[in-house]
């Protein structure tokens, strides 16, 4: 290799040519050498601190994605099936509120607790109830608020047991001449939500009190809700 090309390569790796010779160049780039190949060997080492910031930067970054979805939950407020707007008050539970039956015919709780018993004897009638009982009622079976088989007369108590959607749910059965004149596709999601609530034999009383007194006249409303409620209206053994 020629003197000229040594200079090349020397000038390509930023040593320092001057006015040295030949022999000295060859030394200097056989230096420069050495110390890049050391560089390589001690690489392990500098990769090994380079993996553990990595590490310590993913772990940060870990702590601090944790710490924003506990921050997150513990900003978090009591969400339920009410609207937010409403001032919940938790009733001392020796408060005595009305409950209505809305089943037909005879229903009847026993309390667990007391053996105290409960009885609507029916559709309407009403008992009076802590709010220790209502609870262990709601806690041993749900139908009987949520459903519902009864109904709170205390708009403290509606609150309290989170039932103001049920009860909304409920009072749609009380507008039924305006509900049947709107679409049957609006009718019939309004059906379904009461036989959801379990209003199904309320709605067939009222709905058959509106067909013998011509008020419900629509063929294809009538249609609709002999097919939801599975229930023939024309017929003669229903008068």
């Amino acid at each position: 290799m020629s003197f000229e090309e040594l200079k090349e390569i020397a000038k390509q790796h930023g040593i320092m040519v001057g006015n040295i010779g030949k022999a000295k160049l060859i030394e200097k780039i056989k230096s420069q050498l050495d110390t890049a190949k050391n560089a390589l060997n001690e690489g392990d080492d500098l990769n090994s601190d380079f993996e553990e910031k990595v590490v310590k930067e993913e772990k940060a970054t870990a702590g601090s994605t944790l710490n924003s979805i506990i921050n997150a939950i513990d900003d978090l407020e009591e969400s339920d099936d009410y609207d937010a707007g409403e001032k919940i008050e938790d009733l001392p539970i020796d408060t005595v509120i009305p409950v209505r039956s809305i089943t037909f015919g005879s229903l009847i709780y026993k309390s667990r607790s007391n053996n105290a018993t409960y009885i609507w004897n029916e559709i309407g009638a009403v008992e009076h109830m802590t709010i220790a009982a209502i609870t262990e009622m709601n806690n041993y079976n749900i139908d009987y608020l949520r459903k519902p088989l009864v109904i709170l007369l205390d708009e403290r108590a509606i609150r309290q047991f989170r039932l103001t959607d049920v009860y909304e749910k409920v009072a749609q059965i009380n507008n039924l001449k305006s509900l049947f004149k709107s679409d049957l596709k609006t009718i019939s999601n309004i059906i379904d939500d009461v036989l959801n609530a379990n209003m199904r034999d309320m709605l067939i009383s009222k709905v058959r009190a509106m067909y013998k007194k011509n008020i419900l006249t629509d063929v294809r409303v009538i249609k609709l809700l002999e097919q939801k409620l599975r229930f023939d209206l024309t017929s003669d053994d229903n008068n």
